[in-house]
């Protein structure tokens, strides 16, 4: 049988066409910054957004109006509104428009109603499917019009509980566009040039240090936000060019030439601000990120990078690579909050980053090689000697202190082996148990400690006691109780003023915990400001030191009469009993 080739069209089903109607914006705010956009590309001088609530009825009306171009003969309403897909010619000089597919995301939420020259076009996707009702020759409107009674009340939920909670949604969507868009009679934008920016070029405006997150503008219109993480800085972005989006307009394409030049002008200025902070500059955990992966990006360079404190501890502390780099400690990857780990780090023996930052940076390889891996790019020569990320003179010492890492590396546990594995680990010879110890088996300087420790109004009634882990310093349910470990106590010189405070310091540590930390050690701002509230409170426990001290002194003072008292009484006795012995052997 002779092979035939033929040449056939892709078709789409009518079900596509129907899904892209409702499933292409997530929620009414993104249909109705839709909606702004098609209203300001028909030249409108002004954009009203009106929502009207029956709260009885737990109904809901939208309104968007404008009064651009609109849609002036049959012929276009039948191109342009009718048909789905419209290629735009390049007379129309369109803005944002690029699929015409918007107008389908106000289809998704109710019935609409639109009006526009002398038609009305009425659409109910959840009643007639894809077929809609046109009026001709109806009293000639100005603009666009568009009623939309929707299918389900946008204000009282959980997502959105108020009118002026939906209007602050929509003006983060249109809060940079160039004409008045109103809410509610309210506007709700301000136009770009309006606004004092920390850089502009041909391309946008730009405002860096602002908010926690970088949001970006397409010419006005909210495109999307990117995380602190990824991009190093904050701030805002709005475009004066088109850039290239997807389908749901929710994503910029990365081939889009106007976005690459932007991206450009983020680096530089995320190198920049790294080259003037300050050696304890605050940082976010978000802003320390985006530096740990610049590092492992080769984005900055070594030099910029190296002294930048961007490497969580398992307790939560930032360190330098310089300072992991000069550490001869064995080092491990461990589970924040590990009690482990903490004791390790408190002792010296061990150097335990936060095993977050592998999951941060994507690694799966084996934890020994971790600064191999993430020094790789730094230390890639390059063709041009000019964009070296690490200097010729340095190369060779980052080699040594790589190589040196990789063996002084430790499996944090029998789980990091693996099955059948073999080796040292940080935990080996930890017990995880935490051992009350009773009253009765504690010795008198034990209890000397917990009676002067007790006498004081600041514990928020926990009771205290002593205690034996191989893991924890001391612990607490973070309500009724705190203990402290027995060996760290018996370490510690209480004869010495400074060895008190590191008493006093860890018992506001675990004052300061209101969830059990028996087990874990971790730290949440509430944790900090619970800690701030304590140390700053007119009864904070530092503030009893000086009488510890006293009552300390007291007590050995009391307890050496009390010897003195009861050696006198018993040498007493003796005596007696010698002189009762005595008079017994006369009178016989």
């Amino acid at each position: 049988m002779e092979t035939i080739v033929e040449t056939k069209n892709l078709k789409m089903h009518r079900k596509l066409l129907f899904d892209v109607i409702k499933n292409q914006a997530g929620t009414l705010q993104k249909a109705i910054l839709e909606g702004v956009m098609n209203s300001i590309e028909a030249g409108t001088s002004r954009v009203d957004i009106n929502l009207i609530v029956n709260e009885i009825e737990n109904t809901a009306v939208l309104n968007i109006k404008d009064n651009g171009r609109g849609i002036p003969t049959e012929e276009e309403l039948i191109e342009h509104f009718e048909t789905f897909g419209t290629p735009h010619s390049d007379s129309e000089n369109k803005v944002w428009a690029r699929f015409r597919m918007g107008r389908g995301q106000l289809f998704a939420f109710g019935k609409n109603t639109w009006r526009t020259s002398t038609f009305q076009m009425e659409v109910d996707i959840d009643k007639w499917g894809l077929k809609y009702e046109l009026t001709k020759n109806l009293p000639r409107v100005e603009g666009c019009d568009i009623t939309i009674v929707l299918y389900e009340n946008p204000i009282g939920n959980w997502e959105c509980s108020s009118i002026n909670r939906f209007k602050e949604e929509i003006r983060k969507l249109v809060e940079y566009v160039h004409i008045p868009v109103f809410f509610n009679e309210e506007q709700i934008n301000t136009p770009p040039y309006a606004l004092t920016w920390t850089h502009e070029d041909e391309n946008a405006y730009y405002l860096f240090g602002a908010g926690s997150d970088l949001k970006i503008y397409n010419l006005g219109a909210f495109v999307r936000m990117r995380y602190i993480y990824e991009t190093g800085v904050a701030g805002v972005i709005v475009s004066k060019k088109p850039l290239d989006v997807n389908f749901a307009r929710n994503d910029i394409k990365n081939s889009c030439p106007v976005y690459r030049d932007i991206n450009e002008v983020i680096r530089q200025n995320r190198i920049k601000e790294t080259k003037k902070q300050k050696k304890y500059t605050a940082m976010s955990p978000q802003q320390r990120l985006a530096l740990l992966r610049d590092l492992r990006d080769g984005v900055q360079p070594y030099c910029n990078l190296r002294g930048k404190r961007i490497f969580r501890t398992s307790q939560g502390k930032w360190l330098t690579l310089n300072m992991i780099f000069e550490s001869g400690q064995v080092w491990a990857f461990a589970p924040d909050g590990s009690r482990a780990a903490d004791r390790c780090i408190q002792n010296g023996s061990a150097l335990c980053l936060s095993d977050n930052i592998l999951f941060d940076l994507s690694y799966r390889g084996e934890r020994a090689g971790f600064f191999d891996w993430l020094l790789k790019e730094q230390l890639r020569e390059k063709p041009d000697a000019d964009c070296q990320n690490t200097y010729y003179w340095e190369r060779d010492e980052v080699k040594k202190n790589i190589i040196r890492k990789t063996k002084s590396y430790i499996a944090y546990n029998i789980d990091e082996l693996g099955k059948g594995g073999s080796g040292k680990c940080l935990t080996d010879g930890f017990s995880s148990e935490y051992i009350n110890i009773p009253n009765n088996k504690l010795t008198i300087i034990e209890k000397r400690i917990l009676k002067a420790l007790e006498s004081f109004n600041c514990w928020d009634d926990r009771r205290l006691s002593l205690g034996v882990s191989d893991e924890a310093s001391a612990w607490t349910n973070g309500e009724t109780y705190i203990v402290i470990e027995r060996t760290f106590l018996r370490r510690l010189n209480l004869q010495n003023k400074y060895k008190i405070h590191k008493l006093f310091a860890i018992m506001v540590h675990e004052l300061s915990h209101d969830g059990d930390t028996e087990g874990t050690h971790g730290h949440t701002p509430e944790f900090d400001a619970r800690f701030r509230e304590i140390i700053e409170s007119d009864i904070s426990p530092y503030t009893y030191i000086t009488d510890f001290i006293t009552k300390m002194r007291q007590q050995r003072i009391e307890k050496r009469k009390l010897d003195m008292i009861e050696k006198q009484m018993k040498a007493e006795e003796s005596v007696k009993k010698k002189l009762g012995i005595g008079i017994a052997a006369k009178n016989k």
